[in-house]
């Protein structure tokens, strides 16, 4: 049995054995234990002195010879991966016969869509209450734990996003405020010289809203341009997971800075209204 990369391709090199090969497994029968340093031997585990520095040796044993007939991958869905990697396969009869044993360690099988929650919940009831040393796994099994995986990552990149966003949008309203105040003895020599406070407002607003929309023609562009290529480092981690473009939340922040845009230039003016022209002039 060879192993398998993440994409279902065998690692050719990470078994010795080739087609045609011998391979001879050892049954052990009997074994004992006993100290490398004084020689004692123990018949039992249980004999074993606390403490005791000891190794098990193999007392009755037959060597039997196979022949490798085929080189294989098994899915680690069809695996016992709870106690090793898989390293031969023998057909049932042989393994009966050699082995001297038919337990059932792993058992593997279908069910049609409808038999689906029927058969979870009996077998959650069995492995619970009827058979607690028994465990399994299904397809609802890998579901949840991706699903719990998937939740981190959107709790994460979602309050990581919203801090981002959130100081993104406060920069916006900080360089549109900061813009008009530092150009209110400006604008008020142009209504002096007789530019109404509704052009001025005017102006103000379709300038906002040409920020707003350079800024996210802007972060559209970099999202296009960026994300396939951050996806690509992501993937050499996690390759069960695909790059999506997915622009709903870019939808609903670029009404908000369109509102920003035109809405404080309609507020300053009304703030600035208040106040005549002859005092914004005399300001310094």
């Amino acid at each position: 049995v060879y192993a398998e990369d993440d994409y279902g391709n065998a690692d050719m090199n990470s078994h010795w054995a080739r087609l045609g090969d011998t391979v001879t497994v050892r049954y052990v029968e009997e074994s004992e234990f006993y100290d490398p340093d004084t020689g004692e031997v123990w018949a039992a585990y249980e004999d074993i002195p606390d403490g005791a520095n000891w190794v098990e040796r193999p007392t009755k044993y037959r060597d039997v010879d196979y022949t490798v007939a085929a080189l294989v991958t098994v899915p680690s869905a069809l695996s016992y991966r709870y106690y090793g990697a898989d390293e031969f396969i023998l057909n049932d009869r042989t393994f009966v016969q050699d082995t001297g044993t038919d337990s059932v360690m792993y058992y593997a099988f279908d069910t049609t869509d409808e038999a689906n929650g029927d058969m979870e919940a009996f077998l959650a009831d069995y492995t619970e209450n009827v058979n607690p040393e028994l465990d399994y796994e299904s397809k609802a099994t890998y579901v949840a734990e991706f699903e719990s995986m998937r939740s981190m990552f959107w709790l994460c990149g979602g309050a990581l996003s919203f801090i981002v966003g959130l100081v993104g949008v406060l920069n916006f309203f900080n360089a549109v405020l900061t813009g008009i105040i530092a150009r209110r003895r400006e604008l008020a020599v142009l209504q002096a010289v007789g530019m109404t406070a509704k052009q001025q407002r005017t102006m103000l607003v379709w300038e906002g809203l040409l920020y707003a929309l350079g800024a996210a023609g802007l972060a559209l562009l970099l999202a296009l341009v960026l994300g396939p290529v951050a996806f690509r480092a992501v993937e050499g981690l996690f390759w069960f997971f695909t790059y999506r473009l997915d622009l709903t939340v870019f939808l609903l922040i670029v009404p908000l800075f369109a509102l920003l845009g035109a809405g404080i230039p309609v507020l300053t003016g009304r703030a600035a209204a208040r106040r005549t022209v002859v005092e914004r002039l005399r300001e310094e």
